[in-house]
């Protein structure tokens, strides 16, 4: 009785599946609901070498770790970062455009020379930042930084350092940020398509005397708001000055800019 229930089982299985497998091939509705059809199939090889990191553009692999830890100290007081070793970058700004709105410098971006009482002969030269009117998202200063090897850029790595350091005063509040490719969109060196621009930072309320700051790694957080995305020392892209509506207006001075190496990582700073 058994044998009989398990054969009449199985020849309705191979019959079943008979006539789904003949209704596949007539491009009748198959698996995936009402109006699926496969029609016939289009099976290629995937080109020889896909997914190979030389396939995926000059940028795939991180640049060898950058040894130049100065960013900017302004003395040249051209629009240009300190030029390290394969190592390149301009200053920008940027600002929400609203009506009536200033920001200074704009393009090209150049330092200024110091106050008297507050310059000597190895530093004469700053950033001087200003900023008022933005209603909609507030306004940014930056600088790119790229690895540049012939001809070509790409993101630069920066894993053999600990963090920032700069000098400012205020006074008044920014966002010191550092960019990954994740959160940048292609026209600043990155691979982000939605919700960019949430790069990771670090708030600070700047005195009205200079004072030295830093921002370490371990210490920095995206906004929350954008595409999330690891900070990732081995790739970066940027670094800005960010400054929202509610902190404006805003007149701040930056100065020697700097990456923290990891053998001063632990010495106390001013404002860790």
């Amino acid at each position: 009785m058994r044998t009989s229930k398990l054969g009449s089982l199985l020849v309705l299985a191979v019959t079943t599946l008979g006539a789904c497998v003949q209704h596949g091939a007539d491009g009748a509705g198959v698996f995936g609901g009402k109006g699926a059809q496969v029609n016939s199939l289009d099976e290629k090889p995937l080109p020889a070498g896909a997914g190979e990191p030389n396939t995926l553009g000059p940028c795939a692999k991180n640049g060898p770790p950058s040894d130049a830890q100065l960013i900017d100290d302004f003395e040249d007081g051209n629009d240009r970062i300190f030029k390290g070793f394969e190592r390149d970058g301009f200053w920008f700004a940027a600002s929400d455009k609203t009506e009536g709105s200033t920001v200074t410098p704009t393009a090209p971006f150049a330092a200024e020379l110091l106050p008297a009482a507050e310059s000597s002969k190895d530093n004469r030269y700053a950033a001087h930042l200003t900023a008022a009117g933005e209603k909609n998202w507030g306004v940014v200063w930056g600088a790119a930084l790229n690895w540049t090897r012939a001809g070509i850029k790409c993101p630069l790595n920066v894993a053999g350092f600990a963090g920032v350091r700069f000098r400012a005063k205020g006074p008044g509040k920014i966002r010191l940020s550092m960019a990954v490719p994740e959160v940048t969109p292609k026209d600043g060196g990155g691979t982000c398509v939605d919700r960019c621009y949430d790069a990771h930072g670090k708030v600070f309320l700047l005195s009205e005397a200079w004072d030295s700051y830093e921002m370490r790694w371990e210490k920095m957080q995206q906004g929350g708001w954008g595409t999330e995305a690891r900070f990732t020392p081995e790739r970066v892209v940027n670094i800005a000055v960010n400054v929202d509506v509610k902190s404006l207006p805003i007149d701040l001075w930056l100065d020697d800019v700097e990456l923290i190496q990891k053998t001063a990582a632990n010495a106390p700073a001013s404002h860790p």
